[in-house]
């Protein structure tokens, strides 16, 4: 089969996935970022983040998937026009938006970290107007970074593969440091529920809620982490063969899979964390007879951390802080 061919192919395919998955990423993400910020759900920082990642998703929907299939059908239709205008569309906020959700990702990584280590000084340090900053910074930097693709491309692509590195590895090493943590108290709490005879259930009920919903985040981080290295090996090959027509195709299927990674993520947060699929459920139901049950127990933010839990941590780090570094 001729290159042309595999090329014409390739073009239409992709627009069929693209086409399809942009739906269910815009109607997804909008109704959890309404969750967040129009319902009783607690804004705290830790969902003003998620909330952050939900729009960035929101944006690959309403811009990205639908600029690349403006441009790929104008390039099957030969409307060269077209295709430039929607062509730049797509790589300002593909790219852009791609930064965005890779630095949200590691922020939520590092904030659930500095949850357990900071202790009492958490709601000192990690406040909602410096998260909001924060969030606002990542567009900026995924703007700016974006820039360099039309002054020096072989630069951008390098800092493209070196920022989804750093960002993978910093993420995993805080998710390592949180298990450790995690699971040295879960010890912890075993041993003194064997010489305890009446064992505080809140205690074990508020330890599975924070495990859940930070494993939650470490699935929507592999799932990400999945979709992003190929297409990092991909810009690689595109700095050491060309935009070849081997290369171009290899792009545009390994883009549209990062792309299809945010029609998935509300899935995943309404399939793991119980609140937030309540609160999504109010604003769906909002205009019915029917609401949901939301109470003052269901509204936690999935940043609660147990007291005891964050003692534990404290103390490590005032006891081991050497060697935990």
């Amino acid at each position: 089969m001729e290159e042309n061919q595999l090329v014409y192919i390739s073009n239409v395919m992709t627009c069929i996935f693209n086409a399809f998955f942009a739906l269910p990423a815009i109607v997804g993400n909008v109704l959890v970022v309404i969750a967040i910020w129009r319902t009783q759900l607690k804004r705290s920082p830790s969902n003003i983040l998620l909330s952050t990642l939900a729009f960035a998703d929101l944006q690959v929907g309403l811009t990205v998937q639908t600029s690349f299939v403006c441009y790929k059908m104008a390039e099957i239709f030969r409307a060269d026009k077209l295709a430039c205008y929607g062509r730049f569309v797509n790589i300002v906020f593909g790219y852009s938006i791609t930064a965005v959700s890779l630095l949200t990702l590691t922020a939520i990584a590092i904030e659930r970290f500095l949850a357990l280590r900071l202790h009492l000084r958490y709601k000192e340090v990690i406040t909602k107007g410096r998260i909001l900053t924060t969030a606002c910074c990542f567009w900026v930097v995924g703007l700016a970074a974006t820039s360099l693709y039309f002054i020096h491309r072989s630069v951008f692509g390098a800092i493209v593969i070196i920022t989804e590195l750093v960002s993978i590895v910093v993420t995993s090493v805080a998710y390592l440091k949180i298990y450790k943590i995690v699971r040295r108290h879960a010890r912890e709490i075993e041993s003194q529920r064997r010489v305890s005879l009446d064992p505080n259930a809140q205690i074990g009920l508020n330890m599975k809620k924070y495990q859940r919903s930070t494993f939650t985040m470490v699935i929507v981080f592999m799932l990400s982490f999945v979709c992003y290295v190929p297409y990092s090996g991909v810009m690689a090959a595109k700095l050491k063969y060309g935009f070849t027509a081997n290369v171009k195709i290899a792009v545009d299927i390994f883009s549209t899979v990062v792309c299809i990674n945010s029609s998935l993520n509300p899935l995943i947060y309404c399939w793991r964390m119980k609140e937030v699929k309540q609160a999504v459920w109010a604003v769906v139901k909002r205009n019915t007879a029917v609401t949901p049950g939301l109470n003052d127990q269901s509204m936690m933010t999935f940043a609660t951390i147990p007291p005891q839990l964050r003692h534990a941590a404290g103390s490590k780090t005032v006891g081991n802080g050497a060697s935990s570094k």
